[in-house]
């Protein structure tokens, strides 16, 4: 019996540093239901059976992404989803979405998105209202 040489093998090591699906699976639930709330990445790792470092390289592996970044898209997805179909004001959807607060938000998603919130939400309102809120008239 030879020992395992992940040299000659490169491949099967690679292979055990992705998260398995349900690993997967349980990281983004977790991120998903505790978008609001303080969540870090050694709790969801923990979740997962792994220390930090493994779980954020596994992570990143399978969705080309890091726990953080992910994390962040997911939550800006859902402050776009907000801004274009809600009334909600922009405080209250930074709220909603983890944010400290409106001012961060607006760093943040500005950065990003190129556009403050309320400028993005304007800019949505001008285009066809398909399954939006058609008041849109309504200060940010």
């Amino acid at each position: 019996m030879t020992a395992f040489n992940p040299l000659l093998n490169p491949e099967s090591v690679l292979e055990r540093v992705a998260l398995s699906p349900w690993q997967e699976r349980r990281a983004k639930d977790l991120m998903s239901s505790q978008m609001d709330k303080g969540l870090s990445i050694a709790r969801i790792a923990a979740e997962c059976s792994l220390s930090r470092s493994h779980f954020s390289r596994a992570f990143k592996k399978n969705t080309g992404l890091s726990p953080r970044d992910w994390f962040l898209q997911m939550r800006l997805d859902k402050a776009r989803a907000l801004l274009g179909e809600s009334v909600l004001t922009i405080s209250q959807i930074s709220l909603d979405c983890g944010f400290a607060d409106q001012s961060h938000f607006t760093r943040v998603f500005s950065r990003v998105v190129g556009l403050t919130p309320c400028s993005w939400r304007r800019t949505m309102a001008l285009l066809p209202a398909k399954g939006r809120l058609a008041q849109r008239a309504h200060a940010c």
